[in-house]
């Protein structure tokens, strides 16, 4: 039987897993990003949810602000963190088209299990 999976201090908001197991953890951040950029601790708390999962990968989603997407691979690690974006200012169907999008993009990463 397969055991719970008991994570450090809280869940992720997203965690999809394929009929075939592969899976794909995702942490929305419901904050504006920060004029200096994507704040180090929401790195730390989805490195965190990838160690626990044993994934190479994981997603954060945030209000789109100063940066551009961005890619993060943890140094001393296996683990890559791609931070994307959405313009919640965009109309409706624009934001629902930025959504699949990102929808899209994400169950075409490639699956990267086993830390």
């Amino acid at each position: 039987m397969t055991q719970p999976v008991t994570y450090p201090c809280s869940s992720p908001d997203f965690l999809w897993t394929s009929v075939s197991g592969r899976q794909v953890v995702v942490d929305a951040k419901y904050k504006a990003e920060k004029p200096e950029g994507f704040p180090n601790a929401d790195l730390y708390q989805l490195l965190a949810y990838c160690t626990v999962l044993e994934l190479q990968q994981g997603h954060l989603v945030y209000a789109k602000g100063n940066d551009d997407p961005a890619v993060h691979r943890v140094v001393g690690t296996d683990v890559t963190i791609t931070a994307h974006t959405l313009d919640l200012t965009r109309p409706p169907e624009e934001l629902l088209a930025q959504v699949k999008h990102l929808a899209d993009e994400l169950a075409a990463a490639p699956a990267r299990h086993a830390l």
